[in-house]
């Protein structure tokens, strides 16, 4: 656990378990309206929430939200092997069902045991705003497990009366992130496959930054550029972006049955491991006899991509907008998919390319500064 430098010794607080900010944002506004002689901590606790990324772009939000709101924040671990091992035997169980009872129960121990190390009088929790989840299951077991530790359960309904309409229009007014599945893998896929999509969320890709190799990365990237306009006091406008997210799977460049270490653009498209010749070579580029291959020696792209060295590249990668870039120097006329081979030295032998690639439909947040006036 991050270190708790809070001590409500007398102070009437109630510790609010917290699982995003969408139901956060709300939750809060609702106790601070509606106990206002009472004082509020939020415990960050969710080693549910997979993959990592999207763990870290939850909390970035949640972060966001107690600062507007005035409220501490405390940040659990992220023991999700913990908590992996505990829901082994439930992973086809469904929403609302065993495996979210198990869930309830992992993260409303721990909030207890915080409450009483931080001297917390009672506990709350979030989970209670969401729609998805069982509002009678949660008061029962937050009460029971309240019990056991000699503490209090503050049971409140902001569901009702128009609540989630409400909570629905606070999430928008503050420009909040706004996640489409619970958290764990298991709802994720089970999301995904409802909708016929796969789950890009879990697939990182080699070829792109640390930053933005999977889904949740991206989104955290860009929600970064939120920060930044608040920062900077400039309004701006949310606008949302239909993207054809691309993936590389595999790639394999091979001469002799011998690997050659190489870099494979974004967008390179090839639905068959093909064999291949390099026709000529021209100012660093080796235009091969099928689909359209162009091998690119790294020295002679080396300015345009600036990049330290070609071993740099294959460890650090190029952002998407740096390869799209690439693309349309080697190709201006239109959306150019056959692949792009990055390689350290010319090759002049028969080679055989290897992709296996996935595109997805994908919407992405963006960030528009617009006028202050």
């Amino acid at each position: 656990m991050s270190r708790i430098p809070y001590d409500f010794t007398d102070k009437n607080t109630t510790l609010v378990h917290i699982c995003c900010s969408v139901d956060s944002h709300h939750f809060l506004t609702q106790l601070q309206k509606q106990y206002p002689e009472k004082n509020f901590c939020g415990f960050f606790y969710n080693p549910n929430i997979h993959p990592f990324e999207e763990y870290q772009m939850r909390l970035f939000d949640v972060e966001r939200s107690c600062a507007q709101l005035g409220i501490p924040l405390i940040e659990g671990e992220y023991n999700l092997e913990e908590w992996l091992d505990g829901s082994k035997g439930l992973e086809e169980a469904p929403e609302k069902g065993e495996r979210c009872g198990y869930c309830f129960d992992f993260r409303l121990q721990k909030s207890a045991q915080v409450a009483l190390n931080t001297h917390c009088v009672e506990f709350t929790t979030t989970l209670l705003a969401s729609p998805m989840k069982s509002q009678k299951e949660l008061f029962a077991q937050g009460q029971a497990i309240a019990e056991s530790y000699h503490l209090a359960f503050l049971p409140i309904d902001v569901r009702s009366n128009g609540g989630t309409q409400l909570q629905n229009q606070l999430a928008k007014d503050a420009n909040l992130y706004r996640q489409n599945y619970c958290g764990c893998l298991y709802a994720l896929k089970a999301q995904r496959e409802k909708a016929q999509k796969n789950p890009l969320e879990l697939l990182s890709t080699l070829n792109l930054p640390k930053e933005t190799r999977n889904l949740p990365a991206l989104r955290l990237k860009n929600f970064q550029t939120r920060t930044q306009l608040e920062q900077k006091q400039q309004s701006y406008q949310i606008v949302k972006r239909k993207v054809q997210y691309y993936r590389l799977l595999k790639g394999l460049l091979q001469v002799q049955d011998c690997t050659i270490p190489s870099f494979i653009c974004n967008y390179s498209m090839l639905n068959k491991p093909t064999k291949a010749k390099v026709e000529f070579w021209q100012e660093g580029i080796g235009y091969a006899n099928k689909e359209g291959i162009l091998l690119l020696e790294f020295d002679a792209f080396q300015d345009l991509l600036k990049i330290q060295d070609f071993n740099t590249l294959l460890h650090q990668g190029l952002s998407d907008a740096e390869q799209l870039n690439l693309r349309y120097k080697l190709y201006p006329n239109g959306f150019f998919t056959s692949p792009i081979v990055i390689v350290n030295q010319r090759i002049e032998q028969t080679f055989t390319l290897e992709i296996s690639y996935m595109m997805q439909e994908e919407i992405l947040e963006d960030f528009i500064p617009t006028s202050n006036q």
